[in-house]
């Protein structure tokens, strides 16, 4: 951790919500050690993104990053709980079996949002997905509750703002709701689309944003209407229909 100061895209954010994760959280059934019988957890790395990993080559790398807060979703008035989902989903993940081999998968450990502090928490979200991207991987953000999209969007705009000086980056949101409420009092779960698309346009950026699923009775009025405004495209849940699984 010597002259961490140096290291790009850090900040005090990341420092206090970022913790890394131990490889006993992996752990699982055992067929054997022959490539043919892996199993996830027996070939998942640790990383930790407080080390300088830019010397380092990763390729068709895959990297997990946690998002251990559901204080948005308790800001929204809504179930809490989606805080133990990251190291839920590494448990259900862990005897997946390794189908391919030319692709290494990394864990990267969680974000935790500290003292309810949820804007610092996207932040330090924003700053892990700027690094794994930087690093070359693919990152794979495992929540928490949704308030985990704002802080994934602007993690991977200040990668590619690197390369492109207006990004495009297209958002697809499987949902019932725009989540587009207006956020003057306070963020939420149910804010970052409109916070989104009002930094879109401060940075004069494209805001593309496409929502499957929409209930008519999940959104007001003035929803839609600000859907309409922002040219967000959306399919109701009552139009999608059932189609024969693919063979």
């Amino acid at each position: 951790m010597e002259n961490l100061k140096e290291y790009k895209y850090i900040n005090k954010e990341f420092f206090r919500n970022y913790r890394g994760v131990k490889k006993n959280v992996w752990k699982g059934r055992i067929d054997g050690d022959d490539l043919d019988s892996l199993r996830w957890h027996q070939t998942i790395q640790i990383i930790d993104l407080e080390e300088n990993l830019e010397n380092l080559k990763f390729k068709n790398a895959i990297c997990f990053i946690g998002f251990s807060s559901d204080e948005g979703v308790e800001r929204n008035k809504g179930n809490v709980g989606a805080a133990e989902g990251p190291n839920a989903i590494r448990r259900e993940m862990c005897n997946f079996p390794k189908t391919r081999e030319d692709i290494t998968l990394y864990d990267a450990g969680n974000i935790f949002c500290i003292d309810e502090d949820l804007e610092g928490a996207q932040k330090a979200l924003s700053t892990a997905v700027s690094k794994i991207i930087s690093f070359g991987m693919f990152p794979v953000v495992l929540g928490g509750g949704h308030e985990v999209a704002f802080g994934t969007y602007n993690g991977v705009l200040n990668a590619v703002t690197k390369y492109q000086k207006k990004p495009k980056i297209g958002i697809i949101n499987f949902d019932a709701h725009f989540d587009m409420r207006p956020y003057e009092v306070q963020t939420s779960s149910g804010t970052m689309f409109l916070q989104i698309a009002d930094q879109c346009k401060e940075k004069n950026i494209d805001f593309s944003y496409f929502v499957l699923g929409i209930q008519k009775y999940g959104n007001t009025r003035s929803l839609f209407k600000t859907a309409e405004k922002l040219g967000v495209k959306y399919i109701l849940a009552r139009d999608i229909n059932d189609h024969k699984e693919l063979e």
